[in-house]
């Protein structure tokens, strides 16, 4: 006679699949540290280094929304699931084999590295911050006014997140547009280097009568033909973050300043001279060099001075 006993001894043991097993401390501690713990966290470091490598110019909200999310996975769902089961992996090959040197070892580099990476992560609060601000205020600003009209675009305001989609929408709608009149204190980089392209891809003449200064001086040297009213001027200074009150670490200090670089020689590509570009970022982010209007037509900014 077969007993309920029988049967239950006979029943199917489930498999675990891969990261079960990790997750339940089956696998060697071997496999479970230098692949699952140190190898993958390699690969970890790498994907993420590269992500920020190959996105840092690219929207910046996506690109921020992205890295929060990629960061949130790993230290939330990935990290857990590492340490917890080569955890587990240490303490049942010590019931296992009654062994204790290299499991102990183990569970004191996992509490080591549980400390190291909150340390890190405290350090790199600021760059949280900004991610955060990116992604989720940024594209609340939308101090601009974007206008059409007699194939004029007019643009008034701050370059705040969204602004070059509504020129790009309207360029699309209006193929009579020959002008991009600029009235700005300057914004976002990300948004004066589009619309930049913008104007470059369908050659348009810029013109400001109010006054185009910081990075909406990027747009405006996209022009073909580049026009300024006589009481207007261009202003110029080194850049900096959006986030107020920002502190700038080393490493966004030198992606500033390799903008700047970049941005000089743009400026050379477009007909300024290199007298003129060297002294584009001399003064502060809080300051502004206006040059005069006899000084941007002589050294290639401008082109025309209207009256």
């Amino acid at each position: 006679m077969i007993t309920n006993e029988h049967l239950e001894d006979q029943a199917p043991v489930s498999k675990r699949g891969y990261f079960s097993k990790h997750w339940h401390g089956e696998l060697s501690l071997a496999k479970s540290y230098w692949v699952n713990f140190w190898l993958l966290s390699i690969v970890l470091t790498f994907v993420l280094v590269l992500w920020m490598t190959l996105s840092i110019n690219e929207n910046p909200v996506f690109y921020s929304r992205a890295t929060l999310v990629v960061v949130a996975v790993t230290y939330l769902i990935i990290y857990p699931w590492q340490i917890i089961g080569l955890w587990r992996s240490a303490t049942n090959t010590t019931e296992k084999t009654g062994k204790t040197f290299w499991p102990r070892i183990v569970k004191f580099l996992v509490i080591m590295g549980v400390f190291g990476s909150f340390s890190a992560e405290m350090q790199d609060k600021e760059w949280y911050k900004q991610l955060y601000y990116d992604a989720f205020i940024l594209s609340k600003a939308k101090n601009y006014d974007v206008s059409v009209k007699e194939g004029i675009i007019t643009i008034n305001g701050d370059f705040d997140y969204g602004i070059s989609d509504k020129v790009e929408k309207i360029l699309k709608n209006d193929q009579s547009v020959e002008f991009v009149t600029l009235n700005s204190d300057g914004g976002l980089l990300y948004e004066a280097k589009k619309l930049s392209k913008l104007i470059l891809l369908n050659s348009l003449n810029t013109h400001t009568n109010d006054g185009c200064r910081s990075a909406c001086t990027i747009a405006y040297i996209s022009g073909n033909t580049r026009y300024i009213y006589k009481d207007a001027d261009l202003g110029f200074h080194q850049y900096s973050i959006a986030r107020p009150d920002a502190r700038v670490d080393k490493l966004t200090l030198l992606d500033l300043l390799h903008d700047q670089q970049e941005d000089a020689k743009f400026f050379q590509k477009r007909g300024a001279s290199k007298i003129f570009t060297d002294q584009m970022y001399k003064y502060e982010a809080d300051d502004m060099w206006h040059p005069s209007i006899n000084d941007l037509k002589y050294y290639g900014v401008v082109h025309k001075i209207l009256e």
